[in-house]
């Protein structure tokens, strides 16, 4: 028996969240489900893997025949999207019955998935709802979303520590469970063998990769630089993202005399040789979820220093591959620093993550999924 599963997603452009669906969607057994995914807009970086895999729709278009009465008409339908209940939007755009519908991000998902009758219902969360309270606003403050993710059957988190956080805030114990990121770890291996695309620096190479947003911790990043250049350290930062914080960055670079020491290159559609190429990767962020971009670095064995962060002791499991530092940029100065005075720390981190990538198997995290659907289904 095929089971249906509905996803609504807000956006497939590039994030962690997206990046996931795309997964979901890729490696997903077709044999026991028939996925179909709704989101916001079409033709975004990971809208041709999810159209390919699964029956795929669009709330609005970007591109049509006729551009005016296409303006007109996505104007109309996101004000209407936006504007009504939960449920008649869910009526709206929801034609369909399935055996189960996904809201797959925090925030918006939750509430338009929320209007959903007649099946059961998961709410999937990306985030530490504690440390990264974003999704409050959607609803109008912590008590309604709680009120919200009551009429769920099941909640999601992508972390054990996020669990806890969601617990803590929410409680629902009976409801929450985890499961964790499918990811392509043998496409990730492949098009990391591509060739550098800009000259590799004799320098220490740090690397971040991710949205140009405030909770990335790209200011105390910047500054922790300007520390480290003042004590004669030579070395480069790429970054690789896209995001409104640009400008802020590029200002705080040149506001420290560091123009000479970062490049800035929009999001690439493939990071993974930047990434292998890089001496560390750096995770700067206030806060986090599961770190997709933090598990790719593990996989291509090199060496993370990363915040404390909710999931990065699970990334990490038992294995020393980088360093932990306290979520301050106190404890990101002393990370930096360590990682570049030590290549003998450096070569043990990429020999214990080496070790670590083993225990990624995209194969074994999706049948969790899989199992979690079709039990949630045939429960009463």
């Amino acid at each position: 028996m095929t089971h249906s599963v509905f996803f609504f997603i807000e956006s497939l452009e590039y994030g962690g969240a997206e990046n996931i669906m795309a997964n979901i969607a890729k490696f997903y057994d077709k044999n026991r489900f028939r996925f179909s995914v709704l989101s916001e807009t079409d033709e975004e970086p990971h809208t041709p893997v999810v159209e390919e895999n699964c029956d795929y729709k669009s709330v609005t278009k970007k591109q049509s025949r006729f551009p005016l009465l296409r303006r007109a008409r996505n104007s109309i339908r996101m004000r209407y999207l936006m504007g009504v209940s939960p449920k008649l939007a869910h009526r709206t755009f929801v034609r369909k019955k399935y055996d189960l519908e996904v809201a797959f991000c925090e925030g918006f998902s939750t509430k338009f998935i929320s209007g959903c009758t007649g099946c059961k219902k998961v709410a999937w969360v990306h985030t530490d709802v504690l440390n990264y309270p974003w999704s409050e606003k959607i609803h109008g403050g912590s008590e309604a979303e709680r009120k919200c993710y009551e009429g769920y059957d099941a909640i999601v988190t992508v972390s054990q520590s996020m669990r806890q956080a969601f617990i803590e805030k929410y409680g629902m114990a009976d409801k929450v469970r985890v499961l964790y990121n499918p990811i392509d770890f043998d496409d990730i291996r492949e098009k990391s063998r591509q060739p550098l695309p800009i000259p590799k620096e004799d320098a220490f190479t740090f690397v971040l990769v991710g949205s140009l947003k405030p909770i990335k911790g790209y200011d105390r990043l910047v500054r922790v630089c300007a520390r480290l250049k003042d004590e004669d350290f030579d070395f480069r930062v790429r970054i690789l993202g896209s995001g409104n914080e640009h400008g802020k960055i590029v200002e705080d670079i040149k506001t420290l005399g560091l123009e000479d020491r970062f490049l800035l290159l929009p999001y690439q559609d493939n990071p993974f040789p930047y990434v292998a190429a890089a001496d560390c990767f750096v995770c700067a962020s206030y806060a986090e979820g599961y770190s997709t971009t933090v598990t790719e670095a593990v996989v291509l064995g090199t060496p993370v220093v990363t915040t404390e962060c909710s999931g990065m002791r699970e990334i990490f499991g038992e294995k020393e591959c980088g360093i932990i530092c306290e979520n301050s940029e106190e404890g990101l100065y002393d990370g930096m620093r360590k990682m570049l005075t030590s290549p003998e720390l450096r070569a043990r981190c990429a020999e214990q993550e080496r070790e670590r990538a083993k225990d990624f198997d995209s194969g074994v995290r999706m049948r969790a999924i899989e199992d979690f659907f079709e039990q949630l289904i045939g429960s009463k």
